[in-house]
């Protein structure tokens, strides 16, 4: 589990790919599975093509995986592509 309190999303990465990560490791393909969408939408979204829009599935899929390892969606930045603290402390 992760200890959300103190977990920061690493900037310049896309918090899914973190997120991937915190879920052992598992591929694109796996997240998509798991989400109800596409390898392609997921490379979209971690990429910042598109943005990350969900479908309420979608978004109850991964609620369900944020709290297989102790998360909640709202421990996600507002926005999911590449991650940009807005924090300019952050930036040096």
């Amino acid at each position: 589990m992760v200890d959300s309190s103190k977990f920061q999303f690493e900037e310049g990465k896309s918090p899914l790919a973190t997120l991937r990560d915190l879920l052992g490791g598992i591929s694109q393909e796996d997240l998509a599975r798991r989400l109800g969408v596409t390898v392609v939408t997921i490379s979209r979204w971690e990429r910042g093509v598109t943005p990350t829009t969900l479908t309420v599935p979608q978004a109850k899929a991964l609620q369900r995986e944020l709290k297989s390892i102790g998360m909640d969606i709202a421990d996600l930045p507002d926005d999911l592509s590449k991650f940009h603290s807005s924090d300019p402390a952050d930036r040096n």
